[in-house]
């Protein structure tokens, strides 16, 4: 890691994000806690407001106020299984049930009181507390907010782990940033509803999900029919592409070794263009990105990773120090500055003129810049001298972290001038940056030119820390160096290979046009409505049963009313476009015609949420949903009108296990990781759950990834089988806890590349990210043999993996073993994995 650069007085105005969007009623207090534990400001406003409003209201009538205030409704019934008893003994100001070290803040509270008035015009209070306003003139809604900030600073339990633990998830970020609330009751439930879902409930509100167990084949064919498409749209499309399908359609064959079919550019333009319109944000777009209109790919061939050179970087941090000796030569200019231009935009038809735009000068005399698109991220851009510019990114929507994810439109360049772009606000201690990796650009003058294909760019690549940031706060810079190949360009620059949330949407129309209907089941439905009103698709694939299939075999022909299933869901956070594309691999394998394909989907029946955080993922966001929380760390208890998608996720899941007793045999959920190479796995070790020891529960979970063994880019070392109390939420702990899910894994995926295997040294592409996802299909084949092996036949499980010999066992709560008792007991047991698998090292201790 290099050391920081020299402070240079630079116009960042604010850390808050420059784009609000309106939570539910009642729930606003959740982005008023995110706004005033950042700006002291806001928290001094409140203690003057307060002691003018003490010193109007006589002593007597004050506290006679204080004894007639209650809660607000909402979080009444802010109760939980596991805090039931806990909620009751809360006092009237608080509005969630205390933490697990609550007792600490009780504490400290006489302390803080008189300490409140000094510490309120700081920015680095270990606990930040406004006590609560004795006058109806401030809603209650500030003062829950402020409760939360308390209990989420007590929860930052990962800070002191060594950087090794911290790899788990790839959501350390810097010790001042990670402050997410872990317990199960984060956000209080909404009014009148029971944090227990009895079958009666599950049954009316998932059974819609599972026509395939009840209804008739002939009924299923009719209803693959159904679009999750606006009728006005689907009318459109279906217009489009009558008798134009599979003519113009061509079958793409290349490393995969098997043939899908792939839209052409302008039939995907004019798909794409449609389903925009319908694509909800929390601000205005002006344009659609020209690379994702048009379907753009990775470079054809590979591409080595950067080698390090240390020479490179001492010069990037010398010419940090000589622009601030010489301060005459730098302009400081703002040249982009996405707060105005959203306030100021009336743009409402979405199109792109890329193609118009390519070779023509501008008059200005310096790079433009643009992300007022989907998934696009810059706040600012800030010109340095004639050919370096520092840039600022947006955080998340309604918080002020969370500073990763980039995509971005520059033009006006001019050729053969080497261009520094210096990207000054990201969190993370350390980076691929550092190792090889390089962004993605894609310019539209090769695109005119044949070649409409994301590269790695990007020249003398440095990561370091750097001096803007404030008291605790620290921040880190990215600088490249870009040497445009024509002049007037326009060009796209991304952290990642994208994969928006339209893109999805045509993915999908695409899939529904293509697919073998004889004999694949495939049917698109609404999960349910995000926060901002847009779908979360939910896909079903499996075959119909057909016994005449020459393919087929005594192992194969299982009726399709007694598979069991396979649920896969991805981009939970919004950063990690690799799980999009690694899902595209696997859904296009599955609807293909490989051997393989079919017999997963005659013995299977895969439920796939291909997105599961599509607002993040329309606002450019790295991590958390509009409601400002991390998805994956509500599975515990969710949230159903802040987190729609994790609650209905995990009702199907709940359905299944509680209502139909249908089996599943593997949970996987998708992710992309930015410090470390390859692709791996995290499960579960019962020996080592945060509760205590489960010796009841089978140790298999460590098999599947040990299928991979010799499957390109997997890394065997690099897969960690833990269950931290910080990961509780998360959903690989939570579906093999209260479900019964042995094979509940977390895949990871480089954004770098890969250093082992034929990859070695090689950086990650799409190609390779879908081949990923088809390699994650045909060792689910090699599951299916293992589950019809006797147990004798199987290696036992000591032998088959590395164990976690050095990850410290975190000490058993009181009662541990009892409250693992109760809660095994109340799950259904039918909804683990298939017995064979289960019985074969159950009693290993």
């Amino acid at each position: 890691m290099l050391h920081c650069c020299p402070k240079q007085q630079l116009p960042i105005d604010t850390i808050f994000s420059p784009v609000r969007y309106f939570l539910p009623h009642g729930y606003d207090y959740i982005v008023s806690n995110e706004l005033l534990s950042a700006d002291p400001q806001i928290i001094k406003d409140l203690d003057d407001m307060r002691e003018k409003c003490k010193s109007a209201v006589p002593s007597n009538e004050r506290n006679s106020n204080t004894e007639q205030r209650v809660r607000p409704k909402s979080s009444m019934s802010s109760s939980t299984t596991r805090a039931s008893s806990a909620s009751k003994s809360t006092t009237t100001t608080s509005c969630r049930p205390k933490s697990l070290k609550g007792t600490k803040l009780e504490k400290k509270k006489v302390e803080q009181k008189t300490l409140s008035k000094k510490k309120s015009n700081t920015n680095g209070n270990k606990y930040r507390q406004v006590s609560r306003l004795d006058t109806n003139g401030i809603d209650d809604v500030e003062e829950t907010g402020i409760r939360l900030v308390e209990d989420e600073e007590l929860d930052d339990e990962d800070s002191s782990k060594s950087d090794d633990d911290a790899e788990e998830d790839d959501d350390e970020e810097d010790e001042g940033s990670n402050k997410e609330n872990l317990s199960s009751s984060s956000i209080p439930l909404p009014n009148g509803e029971e944090p227990i879902r009895d079958s009666v409930d599950l049954s009316r509100a998932y059974e819609q999900f599972f026509d395939e167990t009840i209804d008739p084949i002939y009924m299923l064919r009719l209803k693959m029919v159904q679009t999750i498409i606006d009728p006005h749209t689907d009318s459109l499309l279906s217009r489009l592409f009558r008798n134009i399908l599979p003519a113009s359609l061509t079958p793409l064959t290349a490393q995969s070794r098997f043939s899908y079919w792939r839209m052409p550019s302008d039939l995907y333009f004019q798909t794409y263009s449609m389903l925009a319109k319908s694509t909800r944000s929390a601000y205005q777009f002006t344009k659609l990105a020209y690379p994702d209109t048009f379907n753009a790919v990775s470079y054809p061939r590979f591409e080595p990773m950067q080698k390090s050179d240390e020479r490179s970087s001492r010069t990037t941090l010398l010419a940090d120090i000589r622009r601030i000796l010489y301060p005459p030569s730098i302009y400081n200019r703002t040249v982009y500055d996405f707060d105005t231009i959203v306030d100021n935009s009336t743009t409402t038809t979405l199109n792109n003129d890329d193609e118009q735009r390519c070779h023509r000068r501008s008059n200005a005399d310096h790079l433009l810049f643009d992300s007022q698109f989907e998934c696009g991220n810059l706040r600012k851009a800030i010109q340095i001298t004639e050919e370096e510019y520092d840039l600022i990114l947006r955080p998340d929507i309604n918080t002020f972290r969370y500073h990763q994810w980039f995509y971005f439109e520059v033009s006006n360049m001019r050729p053969d001038i080497t261009y520094r772009f210096n990207i000054i606000n990201f969190e993370k201690l350390n980076s691929q940056f550092n190792a090889g990796m390089q962004p993605v650009m894609f310019s539209v003058c090769d695109a005119l030119g044949g070649k409409p294909y994301w590269r790695r760019i990007g020249e003398k690549i440095s990561y370091y820390k750097n001096t803007y940031g404030k008291k605790k706060k620290i921040y880190y810079t990215l600088t490249f160096n870009i040497r445009f190949a024509h002049a007037n360009d326009i060009c796209y620059i991304a952290y990642h290979y994208p994969y928006t949330y339209t893109t999805l949407m045509t993915d999908l129309v695409n899939w529904s046009n293509t697919y073998d209907r004889a004999s694949i089941y495939f049917r698109q439905q609404v999960l349910c409505k995000t926060l901002s009103g847009n779908d979360c698709p939910l896909l079903t694939i499996t075959s119909f049963y057909n016994q005449n299939d020459l393919y087929q075999n005594e192992k194969q022909t299982i009726s399709l009313h007694e598979r069991s299933y396979v649920i896969l869901t991805a981009r939970v956070h919004p950063g990690e476009s690799n799980a999009s594309w690694i899902m595209k691999g696997i859904i296009d394998y599955l609807l293909s015609d490989e051997p393989t394909a079919r017999i997963l989907r005659d013995r299977f029946i895969f439920k796939i949420i291909p997105m599961l955080n599509p607002d993040g993922v329309i606002n450019g966001c790295q991590r958390c949903s509009l409601a400002t929380k991390d998805l994956n760390r509500q599975w515990s208890s969710p949230n159903s009108t802040l987190f729609p998608t994790i609650y209905h996720a995990k009702g199907l899941i709940a359905y299944l296990s509680m209502c139909c007793s249908r089996p599943i045999t593997v949970f996987c959920d998708f992710h992309g990781h930015s410090r470390q190479k390859n692709f791996f796995f995290y499960g579960n070790d019962p020996r080592l759950h945060f509760l205590g020891p489960a010796y009841d529960r089978s140790t298999i979970t460590k098999l599947f990834p040990k299928l991979f063994a010799d499957i390109q880019g997997f890394a065997l070392q690099s897969c960690l089988f833990s269950m931290r109390k910080q990961k509780e939420g998360c959903a690989r702990i939570v579906v093999w806890d209260e479900f019964k899910i042995d094979l509940a894994y977390t895949m990871e995926a480089t954004y770098n590349g890969f250093d082992v295997g034929l990859y070695k040294g090689l950086q990650i592409q799409i190609s390779t990210l879908q081949m990923i996802g088809h390699d994650f299909c045909r060792v689910l084949v090699k599951l299916v043999d293992q589950e019809l092996k006797s147990a004798d036949s199987i290696l036992p499980i000591e032998e088959l993996f590395v164990t976690n010999e050095n990850y410290s066992q975190e000490k058993c709560a009181p009662h541990g073993d009892e409250k693992r008792r109760s809660s095994s007991t109340d799950s259904s047991s039918s909804s683990s994995s298939s017995s064979s698998l289960s019985s074969t090292d159950g009693g290993v201790h």
